[in-house]
């Protein structure tokens, strides 16, 4: 099993979409997953469920009562389960302050480890205690960033993230790559910033995907109609994006 955290502390980029789309395209190739929806605004839940409020219980009961995996994950498609977001999830950084607190995620995922075949985990844009969590649960990091709002800050503080958690871990967290989202190739910001990312990679000792997602309305859509993107728009341009960096992302994590 491969543990995935999809990180960025800047919101707006692609990374709730970028979860979920990976994880029912890892889905229907056949893989078992599971995605968790670790950022208090459940965006990502709501790709998958109307109601929310009926789905109790959510992450939130794992971290505060130590409920098991296997008692608050739903089934949303074939091959793919969802442990849901909660807004209570808010006050994390306050209200989990016991020892152990930042490998909370890491027990209770350990329990599910003969399940599934890939855990993927949407973070909230921060470096908290969900953050903390989530990465020191991960094997692996995918970092996409859109061509419009890139900031080098945000890669160094991220890179003394990952620098922290390794010190705790005493194992590095590899960076599978950067994504590049909302890409339009007929800009010129989008070309001059590559070398801005080939820059940050190096810096997290990772590459840019290859795979370039490029800006399209179908993915805001597909949310919408609470459709994944494989089935609302299988032979979009933004759709192929998407498969390329999914048969990218396999190669990298060695699968």
């Amino acid at each position: 099993m491969k543990i995935i955290s999809i990180s960025n502390i800047k919101g707006g980029v692609g990374k709730t979409t970028t979860a979920s789309v990976l994880a029912v395209g890892l889905a229907e190739k056949g893989y078992r997953v599971l995605l968790i929806d670790s950022d208090p605004q459940t965006n990502l839940t709501m790709c998958f469920i109307q109601e929310q409020a009926d789905c109790k219980p959510s992450l939130y009961h794992v971290y505060s009562n130590g409920e098991a995996v296997d008692d608050v994950k739903v089934a949303v498609k074939n091959n793919l389960d969802l442990i849901i977001g909660d807004f209570e999830l808010c006050n994390a950084d306050l209200q989990f302050a016991k020892a152990g607190r930042l490998k909370m995620l890491k027990k209770a995922i350990k329990s599910i480890n003969t399940e599934y075949d890939f855990v993927i985990i949407d973070t909230p844009p921060n470096l908290g205690v969900l953050s903390l969590n989530a990465f020191i649960a991960s094997d692996y990091m995918v970092v996409p960033m859109s061509a419009d709002s890139f900031s080098l800050k945000s890669v160094r503080l991220l890179k003394e993230t990952l620098d922290d958690v390794a010190d705790e871990t005493e194992k590095e967290l590899p960076v599978a790559g950067i994504l590049l989202t909302r890409y339009n190739n007929r800009t010129n910001v989008s070309k001059l910033l590559e070398n801005s990312l080939n820059s940050a990679a190096k810096l997290l000792g990772t590459k840019v995907f290859e795979s370039r997602i490029r800006q399209a309305v179908i993915l805001q859509e597909s949310q919408i109609a609470r459709e994944d993107l494989f089935s609302y728009a299988v032979n979009a341009k933004v759709t192929e994006d998407y498969r390329g960096f999914i048969d990218e992302f396999l190669e990298r994590t060695g699968v």
